[in-house]
């Protein structure tokens, strides 16, 4: 597997905004030019309606600390999260630097172990170096062969069909909110033939990482032997 690139690398946080201001003496509005000026954040909430800590989220975008450059800081009522180009380690570490950093110039409440859980979402582009989710769907692969036949007819031309996702997840209605499933996907927009891909987890990139080379390992195997 040839790594490509990291899309999104988002690491969430779980923790009651109001948990932050027991004191009541800090206003979001006052803090974020600090905020803006610490990250380098380029956009930054500047009117009354960019508070919106329910519905859209309190908004900042491309920032940077040190080497790790920050896609976006996003702030709602019950849980912040951090979006970085590189890896969700490189996100987590800047949500906890931004809690800690508050609580020790900004004036909020934070002590270790008020997050009540995190979560990830990773999104990663890769290359192989044969038909990766032709492999893992040699059931779809009979049906695909037999429906571009059958459109080729109806079209008068050749068109080919494939197999062109994979995706586990859980049962939707086992909770409020879904998590995002596991999946891989043809790259949008890239020929077939390339065998560029996409996939999404709600796992740490580095895990994500590893599970993608695991599939490749055991669909490169099938592979091999129905060749």
């Amino acid at each position: 597997m040839n790594l490509a690139a990291i899309v999104k690398a988002r690491t969430l946080g779980f923790i009651e905004i109001d948990e932050l201001n027991t004191s009541g003496r800090v206003r979001l509005a006052d803090i974020v030019p600090e905020i803006a000026k610490r990250y380098d954040f380029k956009i930054f909430p500047t009117k009354i309606e960019d508070f919106d800590l329910n519905d859209k989220g309190v908004v900042f975008a491309s920032g940077r600390l040190g080497g790790i450059v920050i896609d976006e800081l996003k702030i709602y009522s019950g849980l912040i999260y951090v979006e970085s180009l590189s890896t969700t380690e490189d996100s987590h570490k800047i949500l906890i630097d931004l809690l800690e950093w508050g609580a020790e110039n900004l004036g909020l409440t934070y002590t270790d172990g008020m997050i009540r859980h995190w979560a990830y979402v990773s999104h990663i582009s890769f290359n192989t170096d044969f038909p990766l989710i032709k492999a893992l769907s040699s059931p779809l692969d009979k049906i695909a062969e037999k429906t571009g036949k059958k459109v080729s007819e109806l079209f008068g031309e050749e068109i080919v069909y494939h197999p062109m996702n994979f995706v586990v997840g859980h049962d939707p209605r086992t909770r409020k909110y879904g998590i995002a499933p596991f999946s891989i996907q043809q790259r949008a927009g890239i020929k077939f033939d390339d065998n560029k891909f996409f996939s999404e987890a709600p796992l740490p990139t580095e895990l994500h990482i590893e599970y993608l080379r695991e599939i490749e390992k055991a669909a490169q195997d099938e592979w091999h032997k129905s060749r």
